[in-house]
């Protein structure tokens, strides 16, 4: 049926609307793109949609801070009501202290970062992160095993996640989805004539790793379509 993975993700994204994975509703404020490392795998899709648009506070520095490992991580320890030391966040991120003053510089020019006093910090005016819903997805043949275990990675920075496998193969998956029910991986079927059938839906969490999911927002504006 599908002579690769990269015959059934073309086939995927053409023929099977969002509905099947998501109850959103915002099809005009879209973003995709493949393979985004936004945790230790990479996802092969990730599918994603903005509430208000994906311009509202987001600029082409902004997004580059986004990304980054370390002010995604600085950023997700920071809050705008309770301030934050650099020894907290030298502790919590594990950076030298001259890394972490060049980031703190940096998110402060942008306005992601106040400093209300010397050594203390709180998220800036310009810290705001679009209401996003994040879908990731995993893609294979007939190996589910290793598609499990990758999509597992993909919680930390996505709402939802689905391992899509022809309508061929899905079969030998069906003894195990209590594994993938208590990991909340969906699973999704597919054929170019039949389209894609839901066989265990991913309800919509929280990232695991917030950090993950503000680098997710940042690639998405950037690098998305």
């Amino acid at each position: 049926m599908f002579r690769n993975e990269e015959q059934l993700v073309e086939s995927f994204i053409e023929y099977t609307p969002s509905s099947v994975w998501t109850r959103s509703e915002d099809g005009a404020n879209v973003r995709t793109t493949f393979e985004t490392t936004c945790s230790e795998g990479r996802a092969d899709w990730v599918w994603a949609a903005s509430a208000r648009g994906w311009n509202h506070g987001l600029t082409e520095q902004v997004a580059e801070l986004l990304q980054n490992p370390t002010s995604s991580l600085v950023l997700s320890l920071l809050k705008t009501d309770a301030v934050r030391t650099e020894n907290y966040l030298r502790n919590r991120t594990g950076v030298s202290r001259t890394t972490l003053r060049r980031i703190i510089t940096e998110l402060i020019e942008s306005g992601l970062v106040a400093a209300p006093s010397d050594g203390r910090f709180v998220l800036g005016e310009n810290f705001e992160v679009p209401d996003v819903e994040i879908c990731a997805f995993e893609f294979k043949l007939d190996n589910w095993r290793r598609a499990f275990y990758q999509a597992t990675r993909y919680r930390s920075f996505s709402h939802r996640v689905y391992v899509v496998m022809p309508s061929s193969t899905v079969h030998r998956t069906l003894n195990w989805l209590a594994s993938f029910r208590q990991q909340n991986i969906g699973l999704l079927s597919h054929s170019p004539d039949k389209g894609s059938t839901r066989v265990l839906p991913s309800r919509k969490r929280h990232p695991g790793s917030r950090s993950g999911f503000i680098r997710a927002v940042g690639m998405l504006h950037q690098q998305g379509d």
